[in-house]
């Protein structure tokens, strides 16, 4: 495993969606596009040179049993019907990093969002039906302090949201796949 720390080093921008549960196909399926139009092996230049031409493209795969739609070029995984849909009858997980603020991650589940957050936020300002579910990670990662308010000291807001994403729900990545090998690919139209 190697988890998803590391994406931030390797990536200058993304958003990834994880859905627990889900095949490839099922999770294109509830992003709105056609499983048919997967391409089998999509390197991460290729997916850049496509998306110029084609429009959004998500790389995909699987990983400690979510499966993933990785773009680096687009974050349509941040349109909040589209994750709710893709958490029915499971959980969903979104991370985004634009190379610079906006930083979030939502956590959906059973078509609900359960909890959505920027860094800097106090326990009291994250957002959805179950906010309170990740402070306890947020406070062991150091985000947030013991009384819920945002950490003054912490440098790396955006490496810690990676942090609380892959300990509570262990996601994972397969780094040489997404740096240097190939992956299946869509176009999100």
């Amino acid at each position: 495993m190697d988890g998803i720390a590391w994406i931030r080093e390797a990536l200058d921008a993304y958003c990834v969606t994880f859905a627990r549960g889900l095949s490839v196909d099922e999770l294109v399926r509830r992003l709105g596009t056609d499983p048919a139009r997967i391409l089998p092996s999509v390197s991460a230049h290729e997916a850049e040179l496509l998306a110029r031409d084609e429009g959004p493209v998500a790389r995909l795969g699987t990983g400690n049993g979510w499966a993933f739609a990785l773009e680096s070029a687009s974050a349509e995984g941040t349109d909040r019907r589209t994750l709710r849909r893709v958490s029915e009858g499971t959980e969903a997980v979104m991370l985004l990093d634009s190379g610079m603020p906006p930083y979030w991650f939502v956590h959906a589940r059973n078509g609900e969002i359960a909890a959505d957050f920027e860094p800097g936020v106090e326990a009291e300002q994250i957002g959805g039906t179950d906010p309170s579910f990740l402070v306890p990670a947020m406070q062991t990662a150091g985000m947030l302090l013991a009384d819920g308010t945002a950490n003054p000291e912490d440098w790396e807001p955006e490496q810690r949201i990676i942090t609380v994403a892959e300990q509570v729900f262990s996601l994972d990545l397969p780094r040489a796949a997404v740096e240097s090998g190939t992956l299946p690919a869509v176009v999100l139209v």
